[in-house]
């Protein structure tokens, strides 16, 4: 099982929240402190910041990307730098709507947009050793196949 299969795994009871209580979180003058202990994971976010939706952009720049609206920029951008436990993702998902409970996040589409863009980059770096290599149209054409996006 390939370390996507394991996290699309990781992903499917995304909308499940619990009381975790793995990620470290405080506030201090309206900044939200995360840290995620023995691992390298530590961010501040501004409490106002932390329900504002965007459109996510997966690809390169200057070519066709494929593009998910209204998601939380929050866990895109903690969760698809490295590959990152769906349990992490699950409670960070908590904190956010504890402190944002007026968000217009799509958590749906967040979830897509995070599935995707780790899965572009798994595709992007296994591409690089690739026998047959592939152009960056064809991982996104392959990526919108499989996701059934147009």
């Amino acid at each position: 099982m390939s370390n996507f299969e394991r996290r699309e795994q990781l992903f499917s009871p995304f909308f499940i929240t619990h009381n975790f209580n793995m990620i470290n979180q405080s506030i201090k003058e309206d900044i939200l402190y995360l840290s995620i202990p023995n691992q390298d994971f530590s961010y501040r976010i501004p409490v106002e910041r932390l329900g504002n939706p965007i459109d996510w952009k997966v690809g390169q720049k200057g070519t066709e990307q494929i593009v998910i609206e209204n998601v939380s920029k929050w866990t895109l951008q903690l969760f698809t730098k490295k590959v990152t436990e769906g349990k992490y993702v699950k409670e960070f998902v908590a904190i956010v709507q504890e402190n944002s409970p007026n968000n217009t996040i799509n958590w749906e589409n967040t979830k897509t947009a995070v599935t995707l863009q780790n899965k572009y980059n798994w595709l992007v770096e296994t591409n690089k050793t690739a026998k047959n290599k592939m152009t960056e149209e064809e991982i996104v054409e392959s990526l919108k196949k499989k996701f059934n996006l147009d």
